[in-house]
């Protein structure tokens, strides 16, 4: 955590400095909160939310089904062992619970 808050809070001032309202305020994690437990992810998001960032977030084990995140769409990769091929799973998380997309 002690990484990401000072990173958040540079990120929020640049946007700020910026004026422009109607921008997106994107940030982009790769590896997103490794080594991070899973109450202080919830208050990453939490942070996230309340700076308003859009957000694209990667990682082999998070999924951000977390109660401080309203809504969030996630797509897993699945690559089965020697493929040539990697298929794309879709969820959608309401605040509530994981659902699987229909294709």
């Amino acid at each position: 955590m002690a990484m990401y808050v000072p990173l958040f809070a540079a990120v929020n001032a640049q946007y700020q400095k910026a004026g422009n309202k109607d921008h997106p305020r994107m940030i982009a994690l790769d590896e997103a909160f490794a080594g991070v437990d899973d109450k202080n992810i919830s208050s990453m998001f939490e942070l996230v939310h309340k700076l308003d960032f859009d957000y694209i977030m990667n990682s082999q084990a998070l999924w951000g089904c977390f109660e401080t995140v309203k809504g969030l769409r996630i797509a897993e990769l699945l690559r089965p062992q020697n493929s040539q091929t990697v298929s794309v799973i879709r969820y959608t998380w309401n605040g509530h619970e994981r659902i699987l997309d229909e294709q």
